[in-house]
């Protein structure tokens, strides 16, 4: 049995994509109502129900903050019920964009590299997340590749 104890946050932020992305809030939310509409159509209340949550749920982002922590053992990203984690020891490769950085449980470029990992949008304070993962990697032992991506 594996206890999860709670680690205190050496940095935490938030980004909200909804501000951002306003225009595409629009179709999404056209999307959930004709979810719903059909699922209705199709089942009963049950079905507009689960028409409308799927889509929310896949695209929460658009209507909930995400919420990043970097702790002592881990990198998160958490977004409604989904959540993302790496454990430091786990990082291979730190993938540099221009809105944030793909920590990478994968030792080489592939075209997983989407789907897997954590991936940090900066909020204001790329100097600041940057620094903080090279001490934590650093002194969690992690040799790393860094590569960047327009």
């Amino acid at each position: 049995m594996t206890l999860h104890v709670k680690e205190e946050a050496l940095l935490e932020w938030k980004v909200f994509l909804g501000e951002q992305l306003q225009k595409k809030r629009v179709p999404v939310l056209v999307a959930i109502v004709l979810a719903g509409a059909v699922g209705f159509l199709m089942v009963n209340w049950w079905g507009f129900f689960i028409g409308v949550g799927l889509v929310f749920a896949s695209t929460a982002e658009l209507w909930m903050p995400i919420q990043y922590k970097i702790s002592e053992h881990e990198a998160s990203a958490r977004c409604g019920l989904s959540v993302s984690a790496i454990r430091w020891e786990n990082v291979k490769r730190l993938i540099d964009t221009p809105e944030g950085i793909r920590l990478s449980p994968l030792e080489k470029s592939s075209r997983m590299d989407e789907f897997r990992g954590v991936y940090l949008r900066f909020s204001g304070n790329r100097d600041e997340v940057l620094a903080k993962i090279a001490e934590l990697t650093e002194r969690h032992g992690s040799s790393l590749d860094r590569e960047a991506h327009p």
